[in-house]
């Protein structure tokens, strides 16, 4: 298929609970899946991200991932919460940039949007018609629908 680029996109549900999903923007076929756990009670907040940014740098060596999308951070009740969000985010940011690897922030109410989503069951239920997926994780659902929006939405020039 001459003119058709194939570029495979790694979305992230970042935070401590956490989750991620890989795509081929070909066939829009979801290659990937999976999530992590760094509770508070276990590892303190620097070692979480230190865990978390590992994980992604693993996943974007092994899939060769050509981008990342990134849930963008939203400021809700919780300042604490939204500063922790934000600096996990730029750690994510940084290892993009020191692997060379194009990224994306993507607003929740954008993937949102497109998939039709405005709660955690609605985007576990998404992710159960679209892609036969039974899961009660809803940072996993999240992650999915973020990729499914990325690998829908990303541009390409020849």
């Amino acid at each position: 298929m001459k003119g058709v680029i194939t570029i495979i996109i790694l979305a992230l549900d970042q935070a401590r609970n956490g989750a991620w999903s890989i795509f081929n923007t070909t066939n829009l076929k979801l290659l990937a899946y999976g999530d992590w756990s760094f509770p508070a009670r276990k590892f303190d907040f620097s070692r979480a991200v230190y865990e978390i940014t590992r994980i992604a740098k693993d996943l974007v060596q092994t899939n060769n991932i050509d981008v990342v999308f990134i849930e963008d951070t939203q400021l809700r009740q919780n300042a604490q919460s939204f500063k922790k969000l934000a600096q996990l985010q730029g750690a994510l940011i940084n290892l993009c940039e020191g692997l060379a690897v194009p990224y994306e922030n993507v607003p929740p109410t954008r993937w949102q949007s497109y998939c039709g989503v405005r709660s955690k069951a609605q985007s576990m239920e998404f992710v159960r018609n679209q892609f036969d997926i039974e899961t009660d994780n809803d940072n996993l659902a999240d992650a999915i629908c973020i990729g499914w929006y990325a690998a829908n939405h990303i541009t390409t020039k020849d």
